[in-house]
C-alpha cells in the first residue's frame, strides 16, 4: 500500500490488515473502542457503555486488568435480561482479549451495526488513532509547555476532541510548524481517544495497555 493508497482508503478491513502488521496492542484496542462507539444510539448495548472508558484507560496503563475484569462481570451480569446480551457478550469477550486477534475481532462484530458511513468513519479513526505511517512525526520537547500538556491531558480525559483546534493553537505558540500534527488538530475528525498528536504530546505512543 502506497501513502497516496493509505490516505484514500475507504476499506477499514485493508487498513485493519496494514495496521496489525505493525503489532501495536494499545493503538488496536483504542481503535476498537472508538469502532464499538460508532454504533448509532438505538443499536447500542447500553451495558457496554460504563466499561468502554475502563477498556482505554487499560489500555494506556491507567487501569488495572482486574478493575477491567471486574466492570466487565458487572455489565455481563446486568446484560444477560436484554435483547442485546449476546452482542454484548461478544464485544466484551474480543476487548478483553490481549491479542490482536481479539481486537480485530471487536472491530469486525461492530462493522455491521455502524450504519452507511460506519466504514468510511473508521477508516478516518485508524487514521487518528495510528497516524500516517509514512511520515514518523518526532515530537519536539519543546513542544510540551504546561498550557499544551494541560489542553492536551483535557482532551484525552474528556474526549473532548472539540478542543483539538485550541490545542494547534497553543502548539503553534510553542513554534510548532509540523503541517501533519496542525492540520490534525484542525481537522473535521472522527476523532479517538488515542489520537496520535494527543498520544505522542503525552508520551503515551509507546505503550501497550497490555
Amino acid at each position: 500500500m502506497t501513502e497516496a493508497e493509505w490516505a484514500a482508503c475507504r476499506d477499514p478491513r485493508e487498513l485493519l490488515d496494514y495496521h496489525r502488521m505493525k503489532r501495536d496492542p494499545r493503538r488496536l484496542r483504542l481503535l476498537a473502542v472508538a469502532c464499538v462507539r460508532l454504533i448509532p444510539p438505538d443499536a447500542f448495548p447500553a451495558q457496554l457503555a460504563p466499561v468502554l472508558d475502563v477498556v482505554e484507560r487499560y489500555a494506556d496503563g491507567a487501569a488495572a486488568r482486574t478493575e477491567f475484569l471486574a466492570a466487565r462481570r458487572l455489565v455481563r451480569a446486568a446484560s444477560r435480561q436484554t435483547d442485546q446480551y449476546v452482542l454484548t457478550r461478544r464485544v466484551l469477550g474480543w476487548l478483553a482479549d490481549d491479542s490482536l486477534e481479539g481486537q480485530s475481532m471487536a472491530i469486525a462484530v461492530t462493522r455491521d451495526l455502524t450504519g452507511s458511513g460506519g466504514a468510511v468513519a473508521e477508516c478516518d479513526l485508524n487514521r487518528c488513532v495510528f497516524g500516517n505511517p509514512y511520515r514518523a512525526v518526532a515530537f519536539d520537547p519543546e513542544w510540551r509547555t504546561e498550557a499544551v500538556v494541560g489542553l492536551a491531558t483535557g482532551v484525552a480525559a474528556d474526549r473532548a476532541f472539540e478542543r483539538l483546534p485550541v490545542l494547534a493553537d497553543a502548539l503553534e505558540d510553542t513554534g510548532c510548524a509540523d503541517a501533519d500534527v496542525l492540520a490534525h488538530c484542525r481537522g473535521g475528525g472522527p476523532h479517538a481517544t488515542g489520537c496520535w498528536v494527543v498520544a505522542g504530546l503525552l508520551g503515551r505512543a509507546a505503550q501497550s495497555g497490555t
